[in-house]
């Protein structure tokens, strides 16, 4: 059906309702006036009607763009608060962080990582930032490539540490940094990596400090034991070295008194009382090394200081020793000039430190020379340091004996320690040189010792010629 034929047909409909049904009937003014006013009242109805459905069109309209807006408000403000969040976190890192793309290209940064690499935001955005650091997993080992490792983060997802790495300045200087590079995911497909580094320099080095403490402690345990084994030792040598002088002493006295009578020999009698003598000798030289060593420990060894004249000391100490230098066939050779003078220092020490080196000079010497040569030697001070010039006594002991290994050195002033095998040892208490060494350092000087394997030793006794003053000096100073 045309458009026509249906106006039409809704045409006749209405006038039916008027009254006129039949197709040829010409109707009346009051049913045209019926039918004007039917159509008017439904005009303005389709009016009202429109009017409503436009004004509700248009409320819904504002209410929806208002709703979009306080929409859009609503996530501009989310979105904001998120982004100053996550800008407040990155700001607190004190680790630098890097935003990178899939080419290692900087996306972002945080201001810990600019003042790690002193560059600004503007110049780290768009530079491969990776090309300043040499990755390294362990220290020392060699450099990854910073393409090889990005390709296993953004390729194969894998996250990697590198904490023995280094940041390059400027001039290629390195500073000791720790890194890691994470992937970096959006939606599910990887597209970059998250590049964290930090400044490893005061870690490494309390590392290394705690390196060292521990090494430090391992070698003081070492020591402990070693002078706690020694000691056992000493002590072992110690019930022979004390029984022996006292089983003389008891014997030759057990002796004299059985044979005490008017036919015994005087000469017999002197013969007993000197080996008696000499035994107990011996055993008040041993106690009073250990003596010594336990003042020393203690902080209770103190100096004596006076003035004296060394080529009297020297003297006095060579006719001590005489009879132990001879009594290895040894020649005894002696450079002592009076132009040495007098020094301010103590004299005891002094003449104890010089016998335990010719003895010990004595005992490991056989059929050689033994050598005491005294001077002065004088050291030029530093004025603008306010270091003053110092004179110093000098006295070397040089002999012609079995010698010590270098490596044995550092063994030689350990308390109650004996170089050598058993075999090379004489007896004694290992006590000498540590006491010697002692004495000489309490008056601000020092043993020094120069040797090898059967060629002889010298053992170098230097001490200031003004102890006193010298001490004060150190005191000032210090």
């Amino acid at each position: 059906m045309n458009a026509e034929g249906e106006l039409h047909r809704l045409l006749v409909r209405q006038l039916r309702r008027l009254g006129i049904s039949e197709p040829g009937a010409v109707p009346g003014p009051e049913a045209w006036q019926q039918l004007l006013q039917t159509v008017s009242r439904t005009y303005a109805s389709a009016e009202e009607d429109r009017y409503l459905l436009e004004r509700s069109l248009d409320l819904s309209s504002r209410e929806m763009q208002a709703l979009n807006e306080n929409l859009r408000q609503a996530s501009e403000t989310s979105l904001a608060a998120e982004r100053d969040r996550s800008a407040s976190v990155l700001a607190a890192l004190s680790d630098g962080l890097c935003v990178l793309d899939g080419k290692g290209t900087v996306l972002s940064t945080n201001d810990a990582a600019q003042a790690l690499l002193g560059v600004d935001a503007a110049g780290l955005l768009g530079k491969r930032v990776l090309s300043r650091f040499r990755l390294h997993t362990i220290e020392g080992g060699d450099a990854v490539a910073p393409e090889v490792a990005l390709g296993f983060v953004v390729g194969l997802g894998q996250t990697l540490g590198y904490e023995r790495s280094l940041l390059l300045g400027p001039g290629g200087e390195g500073r000791q940094v720790a890194c890691v590079l994470t992937p970096l995911s959006v939606r599910g497909e990887l597209r970059g990596a998250v590049f964290v580094f930090r400044d490893t320099t005061h870690s490494r080095q309390a590392e290394r400090e705690l390196l060292r403490t521990s090494e430090a402690l391992v070698e003081a345990r070492d020591r402990a034991l070693r002078a706690s084994r020694t000691k056992s030792v000493f002590l072992a040598n110690m019930s022979h070295e004390l029984r022996t002088p006292l089983n003389a002493i008891l014997g030759y006295s057990e002796l004299i008194e059985e044979e005490a009578g008017p036919e015994q020999e005087p000469a017999q009698v002197a013969l007993d009382a000197g080996r008696i003598r000499a035994a107990a000798t011996h055993l008040l030289q041993l106690i009073n090394d250990i003596l010594d060593v336990s003042k020393i420990e203690a902080g209770k060894m103190r100096l004596e200081c006076e003035e004296f004249s060394v080529p009297a000391l020297v003297d006095s100490v060579i006719s001590t020793v005489t009879t132990l230098v001879r009594r290895g066939s040894n020649l005894l050779e002696v450079d002592c000039a009076p132009e040495v003078g007098t020094i301010n220092a103590d004299r005891t020490k002094l003449g104890q430190a010089l016998m335990n080196l010719l003895g010990n000079a004595a005992k490991f010497t056989r059929h050689g020379t033994i050598r005491l040569v005294a001077r002065r030697e004088l050291e030029a001070g530093t004025p603008w340091l306010g270091i003053a010039a110092r004179s110093w006594l000098v006295i070397a002991i040089e002999d012609t004996g079995i010698g010590i290994p270098p490596e044995r050195f550092d063994e030689l002033f350990v308390p109650f320690s004996q170089v050598g095998d058993a075999s090379q040892r004489k007896g004694g208490t290992g006590l000498g040189l540590t006491i010697t060494r002692e004495y000489c350092r309490m008056m601000g000087g020092d043993v020094t010792v120069r040797s090898e394997p059967g060629q002889g030793s010298c053992f170098t006794v230097r001490v200031p010629v003004d102890v006193p003053g010298a001490l004060a000096a150190s005191q000032s100073q210090g």
